[in-house]
Order: C-alpha cells, then sequence, then structure tokens
C-alpha cells in the first residue's frame, strides 16, 4: 500500500458518487443547495466523493469567514 492511500482512509462499504449526481440531490441528502456543492467543489479536479467526504467538506465550507 502506498503512503497516499494510507493517509486517505475510506470506509471500504462506503460508495463513491459522482459530483453531478450529489449535486442533483444535494438538497435531500445534506441540506444544502446545488451552489454550495459549487463552492465547495470549485477548484477541485476529482470527480467521486462519499457522502461523509462530501459533508464533512460542506461543514468546512460553511464555518469559512468572508473575507472582506
Amino acid at each position: 500500500m502506498t503512503k497516499e492511500k494510507e493517509n486517505k482512509p475510506v470506509s471500504a462499504s462506503e460508495s463513491k458518487f459522482y459530483l453531478h449526481e450529489l449535486r442533483e440531490h444535494s438538497q435531500k441528502l445534506f441540506g444544502v443547495k446545488p451552489e454550495v456543492l459549487d463552492g465547495v467543489f470549485f477548484n477541485t479536479k476529482e470527480i467521486q466523493f462519499t457522502k461523509t467526504e462530501v459533508q464533512k467538506r460542506i461543514d468546512v465550507f460553511l464555518k469559512k469567514g468572508v473575507k472582506q
């Protein structure tokens, strides 16, 4: 196992979904509008994520302050 994979523990039972699918159902799954996911994943090169990964990123994004 490479160090890269060791640093990214992902549950074997958790499936990955395409970002566009998660975006379509963002209100139901995460309680946020699709536009929030646009902000969370702005400039992200990856296209598949687990629901847990997305929820963690949303939480971090929403807690960030606004720069003036």
